[in-house]
């Protein structure tokens, strides 16, 4: 199912800017609303199909549909990880927000419940608590120091797995705290009301 919506298009013609129509399907819309809500962007495809509530091969298709419009943007950048590794991180172009910025305004992506949350914190994040023995820290337990230093730090994919699994409580004491980035503050209350389903 598309959704027909007037856009004007960078490469258009002035005289026909104004009548050009952009039709996005809805999962290109919904990864359009995705993208919107991770200023620094997204990866791998799967990441972006978990967050759009579509399935890996329609985020794929979305997109490359998506980037030869201009709508989104993907670089190939040096991500936090061990060993460190390059991927293609996916953003929302900034071209999007005012082509189509009824999209971005209207479509709602479906809550968000929380996942299934470990005793232990996953050895894949271990290297951001550098500083000690991280086989001491439990979960809940831990919770609140655990997604202080996960969102702390630069690891895009780390962030998503604490907004997704830690407790509420945990990220609304670390969302209180002065010093955390106030885009951080705004991704945990974006996370807390999806689990609400907008109603927190």
């Amino acid at each position: 199912m598309a959704t027909a919506i007037t856009a004007a298009s960078k490469s258009a013609p002035p005289a026909a800017a104004s009548g050009d129509s952009l039709v996005l399907s809805v999962p290109e819309q919904r990864v359009l609303a995705a993208l919107s809500k991770r200023p620094l962007g997204l990866y791998p495809v799967a990441s972006v199909a978990l967050a759009a509530d579509v399935s890996p091969s329609e985020a794929a298709v979305a997109l490359d549909y998506l980037l030869e419009e201009g709508l989104v943007a993907c670089e190939d950048e040096t991500v936090p990880s061990r060993p460190v590794r390059r991927e293609s991180v996916w953003t929302l172009a900034t071209s999007a927000w005012w082509r189509v910025p009824e999209v971005l305004r209207r479509t709602q992506l479906p809550a968000v419940p929380a996942g299934p949350m470990p005793q232990e914190l996953p050895e894949r994040f271990r290297h951001l608590f550098w500083w000690g023995d991280t086989c001491l820290y439990r979960l809940p337990r831990d919770a609140a120091l655990v997604a202080e230093q996960i969102l702390m730090s630069g690891d895009v994919t780390s962030w998503g797995w604490a907004l997704q699994t830690l407790p509420s409580a945990a990220l609304k004491r670390v969302a209180e705290t002065p010093h955390l980035p106030e885009d951080r503050c705004l991704m945990i209350r974006d996370a807390l009301t999806s689990r609400t389903g907008g109603t927190g």
